[in-house]
C-alpha cells in the first residue's frame, strides 16, 4: 500500500494551532483529538524520518479537517507553508533551472514523501499536464488539492514571470463552496473531472527559476538520489521499530515495552500493527541485530564489543547468532571480506 512521508502530515498539525510537532497531547484539546483518531504521536511527528501508511494519512486529512471546520483548510495550509517545510524534495526542486526542470524533479522524487500515489508530468501539443496516474489505495483527496495549490502558488512566485494555471481539475466531488478554490488557485476548477491535474501552458514550462548555485545543486541531486535508492521498502510500523531498535539495543533495552514506549504507541497496537505488516517485533530485531553486526564486524569492531553493542547476553550467544544468520563465523567472514579486498 506504500506510505507518506511524516513531513506531509505536520501541515496539518500547525494549521490546527498547535505548537509544532513538539506539542505534547494534552496541550490542546484538537491536538489530542487529532491522536486519537489517526493513531498519531508528538513522537512520530518529531521524527523528520518517520513514515505513516496511506489509512493513517487519510485519516489525518479527514480528522484535520473536521476539527478545523474549513472544507478550504488545504488552500490554507498551502499559503501560509514556509519555505524548507518538505525537506530536501523540495529543495532540490526549487534549486532548478526552470519550471519544467522543477516539476520533472517533483515527479521524479515524490516518492520520498509519498509513495502512495504516482504522479507523471506530460505535453501535449500547447499544454504541460501534472496529473497523477495511481492513486493511493487509501485516498485522501485533500491531498491533492494542497498538493495543486502548492504547485500553483510556487508557479507564480517562483519564476521571474508569474505563471497561473489554465485549469485545476479534481476526479474527487465538489466540496459545498467551490468558489475559494477558483480564487485561491487563480484559474478555473473542475471538480468530478475524469483525472486529477493541474494543466499549464507548455511554454511555462522554460520559465526560467531564480538562478541556482550548481555545486549546492549537485549535492542536493545526490542526496536525493542516495535517499530514493534507500527509500525503505518495509510498511511504516516496522520502520519505525527498526529505526529506535539500534539505540535500545546499545542501551540493553530492545523488549517490546521499551520500544513502544519510545514511539509513544501501547504494546498491542505496536505487535497488531507489525502483525498486520506480516512481522513481529522478534522478527524485526533480529533483521536489525544481523545488518548491525555484519555493519560492525566490517568496521572492525571486536566480537565482544559487537556481542554487547546488539544487547546479547554474552559474546557466545552472538556467536551462535552470527552463524545461523550468515553460516559464517565473525573470523571467516572477516578473512572472506580481506581476501576480496586483498590486490590481485
Amino acid at each position: 500500500m506504500g506510505s507518506v512521508s511524516i513531513l506531509l502530515v505536520r501541515p496539518l498539525v500547525a494549521a490546527l494551532g498547535a505548537a509544532g510537532p513538539e506539542a505534547e497531547p494534552g496541550a490542546q484539546p484538537g491536538l489530542d483529538a487529532f491522536f486519537r483518531a489517526t493513531g498519531l504521536t508528538a513522537q512520530l511527528l518529531a521524527d523528520d524520518d518517520a513514515r505513516i501508511s496511506a489509512p493513517q494519512h487519510a485519516a489525518a486529512w479527514a480528522e484535520a479537517l473536521r476539527l478545523a471546520g474549513d472544507r478550504a483548510l488545504p488552500l490554507r495550509v498551502a499559503a501560509a507553508l514556509p519555505a524548507g517545510a518538505f525537506g530536501v524534495v523540495e529543495h532540490v526542486c526549487r534549486a532548478a533551472p526552470t519550471l519544467g526542470e522543477a516539476l520533472r524533479r517533483w515527479v521524479r522524487y515524490l516518492n520520498l514523501l509519498d509513495d502512495t500515489v504516482a504522479v507523471g508530468l506530460e505535453v501535449e501539443e500547447d499544454r504541460a499536464l501534472l496529473r497523477v496516474e495511481r492513486e493511493s489505495e487509501a485516498p485522501a483527496p485533500a491531498a491533492h488539492e494542497l498538493r495543486w495549490a502548492l504547485a500553483a502558488r510556487y508557479a507564480r512566485e517562483l519564476p521571474a514571470e508569474p505563471v497561473r494555471p489554465l485549469a485545476v481539475e479534481f476526479a474527487h466531488p465538489a466540496p459545498d463552496d467551490p468558489a475559494p478554490f477558483a480564487a485561491r488557485l487563480e484559474a478555473p476548477v473542475h471538480f468530478g473531472a475524469d483525472a486529477t491535474q493541474l494543466v499549464l501552458p507548455r511554454a511555462a514550462l522554460a520559465a526560467r527559476l531564480a538562478p541556482a548555485d550548481p555545486a549546492p545543486l549537485a549535492v542536493l541531486a545526490r542526496a536525493a538520489d542516495e535517499l530514493a535508492r534507500q527509500a525503505a521498502v518495509d510498511p511504516p510500523m516496522t520502520q519505525q521499530v527498526k529505526r529506535a531498535l539500534p539505540e535500545a539495543l546499545r542501551s540493553d533495552d530492545a523488549q517490546v515495552e521499551s520500544v513502544a514506549k519510545q514511539l509513544g504507541v501501547a504494546v498491542r497496537s505496536l505487535q497488531r500493527r507489525l502483525k498486520d505488516e506480516a512481522t513481529s517485533f522478534q522478527a524485526a530485531r533480529e533483521e536489525v541485530r544481523r545488518a548491525l553486526a555484519q555493519r560492525y564486524l566490517d568496521e572492525g569492531l571486536a566480537t565482544a564489543e559487537i556481542s554487547f553493542l546488539l544487547g546479547f547476553s554474552e559474546p557466545a550467544a552472538f556467536l551462535r547468532a552470527f552463524k545461523r544468520w550468515t553460516g559464517q563465523t565473525p573470523v571467516e567472514r572477516r578473512a572472506q571480506r580481506s581476501a576480496a579486498a586483498a590486490p590481485a
